[in-house]
Order: C-alpha cells, then sequence, then structure tokens
C-alpha cells in the first residue's frame, strides 16, 4: 500500500440494475496503488448529497486521524469522544473491483447517494466523490462549477454514443 495518492480525474459510469458501476481508470490505478489491491472504500459523504471512495491507506490514515485527536485531548486535558469520531470512518464500506474497475455500490449506499442509473465519480485529492449528476448538476456547491464543465462534457460523450 501507497501512503501518499493523489485522486484526479473524472468520468460518468452507468449503474446498473444490480447495482454494477465503473471506476474510471484515472482513479482506478489511485485506488489500486492506496489499497496494493483491487478493492475500494466507499462511505458517505458526511456533509454532501453524494458518497466519497477511497483505497486502504486512506483508510488506515482515519483511523490514525482519530487516534491522534484523542491524544491531543489527552494532553491538553479535554474530553474526546473516540465513538463519535470514528463514526464516520466506521461507516465505510470495503468492496473489490473487477481489473476493469466494476465494482457493486451495495442498495444503502446508492440510497445515501442518491445514486440512480448513472455515478459521477471526480478526484478530490484525498479521496474520489460519486455523484448522481441530476443531484450534482443541481445542488453541488459553487466551489465545484469547473467540475460541473467536466461533468457536462462526460454527458455530452455520452449522448453521442448513444446516437
Amino acid at each position: 500500500m501507497s501512503g501518499l495518492v493523489v485522486y484526479a480525474g473524472s468520468g460518468v459510469s452507468t449503474v446498473d440494475a444490480k447495482g454494477r458501476a465503473t471506476i474510471p481508470a484515472e482513479l482506478r490505478d489511485s485506488v489500486q496503488a492506496s489499497s496494493g489491491a483491487n478493492s475500494v472504500c466507499i462511505s458517505r459523504h458526511p456533509k454532501l448529497p453524494c458518497l466519497i471512495g477511497f483505497g486502504g491507506a486512506e483508510r488506515l490514515k482515519l483511523r490514525a486521524d482519530v487516534e491522534a485527536q484523542w491524544q491531543s485531548a489527552l494532553n491538553r486535558g479535554v474530553e474526546f469522544d473516540r465513538e463519535l469520531a470514528g463514526v464516520t470512518a466506521s461507516s465505510i464500506f470495503e468492496t473489490n473491483f473487477e481489473a476493469s474497475g466494476r465494482f457493486v455500490l451495495s442498495p444503502m449506499l446508492r440510497h445515501f447517494g442518491k445514486i440512480e442509473d448513472r455515478a459521477f465519480f471526480f478526484g478530490a485529492t484525498t479521496h474520489f466523490m460519486l455523484w448522481n449528476p441530476d443531484v450534482f448538476l443541481a445542488e453541488a456547491p459553487d466551489g465545484y462549477n469547473a467540475v460541473k464543465d467536466e461533468l457536462l462534457y462526460w454527458l455530452a460523450q455520452a449522448g453521442k454514443r448513444e446516437k
């Protein structure tokens, strides 16, 4: 496993009735480098109506971050609830993916991520995000406007292939 991976790139994947989606190649390479295998971690985003994904090294870093926060609180003599701090980290689901990047999104993750028949993947440096494209266009914060242009590009490309 690699300790420092940058998640960059974007793409749109169809999501079939069984929840199968495909991680775009650029992001897949980063996940493989982080995990040392074809394994991806998927979780709910703590604030936005989407999902986040990353490899095994980032999952271990989350655990180390909670421990560092706890030690810091002990050193300062303040209370720290490790259980509450670990809630986000405990809602991470790890699944394998095929060499092509295809993996299964559980019905629960699809529900919380509002993912229907398509998923928009894009790198956010320390992880990647998975959005329902329609939800992203309607609800993504203003700071994501450049990423909206990428999504519109991918949707136009998909439209050309369907003709």
